[in-house]
């Protein structure tokens, strides 16, 4: 099936590249060291196969995220892959429903496509910005009005994303005023997650260099301002899920640390090495 017929924002893995072809692998093989270790605890088969799978789209998500963050830097987002790795060892698999939603909102911001969100694209984002706004936080109804309202303040945008944008803070209000909710965070463990991410990550918001990336479809080049405000878009987002209570974001917060913290560390280990091979010659 050709995705590029069904959404404007869709990209698909093109494994001419080496590096599609290594993050696939990374995740089959995630699958089936998760599914097995679980297993060998004494899981129940359906059990550590879903947590298996969930592991496995988990990396692949971080991965992709992380290229939508810095599309330049193929090699940082495997970054990020490490850390994730490192993690999912130590801390509980999270619902991936809340990454591919991170996904898609970086995608109608950065146009990583070339192309801006077709109508299909904009009401799959605003049904599961609503979906997660009433099960899970109020916090993810603002968080997508804010990416649709920021688009459809940049060039070539979704001319319907500023309705839309509206309408999701009237309903996420709505949301609030139903199921209440507070926007403080209750853990020191997700403060320090968000802050060191942030920090790590300022380099690519500061000095993101000269972007040399073009759109899938278009073959143009990417809207600088389009990436930046992604980026900025992806801190308000880390920030926003570190001020859901605790109970709600904990399984969540350290691997979006792992998308922040992979990026940073990247782009700060290749300036130096730069640095570094300039001083000698």
């Amino acid at each position: 099936m050709d995705i590029r017929k069904i959404t404007t924002v869709g990209r698909s893995l093109n494994f001419d590249y080496f590096s599609n072809k290594l993050i696939t692998i990374i995740a089959v093989l995630t699958f089936i060291i998760i599914t097995l270790f679980d297993a060998a605890r004494g899981e129940a088969n359906y059990a550590s196969l879903i947590t298996g799978v969930r592991a496995g789209f988990l990396v692949f998500l971080l991965w992709a995220i992380s290229r939508e963050l810095d599309p330049d830097k193929d090699w940082g987002a495997f970054v990020t892959v490490s850390l994730a790795l490192a993690f999912i060892m130590v801390f509980e698999i999270p619902s991936i429903l809340p990454f591919v939603w991170f996904l898609l909102i970086q995608r109608i911001l950065n146009h990583s496509s070339g192309m801006p969100a077709g109508i299909m694209d904009s009401f799959l984002i605003a049904i599961v910005g609503i979906i997660m706004a009433y099960h899970m936080s109020w916090i993810y109804g603002i968080l997508t009005a804010g990416g649709f309202i920021l688009d459809s303040r940049l060039t070539d945008p979704s001319k319907y994303h500023l309705s839309i944008g509206v309408l999701m803070l009237i309903v996420s209000a709505i949301i609030y005023v139903e199921n209440g909710g507070i926007i403080l965070p209750d853990s020191s463990e997700s403060i320090l997650f968000v802050v060191f991410g942030t920090i790590m990550f300022l380099p690519a918001i500061i000095r993101p260099g000269k972007l040399e990336s073009v759109g899938d479809r278009t073959k143009e080049p990417l809207d600088p301002t389009r990436i930046k405000m992604a980026r900025i878009m992806g801190i308000l987002v880390f920030f926003g899920i570190g001020a859901i209570p605790a109970d709600l974001n904990t399984v969540l917060i350290p691997f979006i640390f792992c998308i922040f913290a992979g990026t940073g560390i990247y782009r700060i280990s290749s300036s130096i090495l730069l640095h570094a091979g300039i001083k000698n010659e």
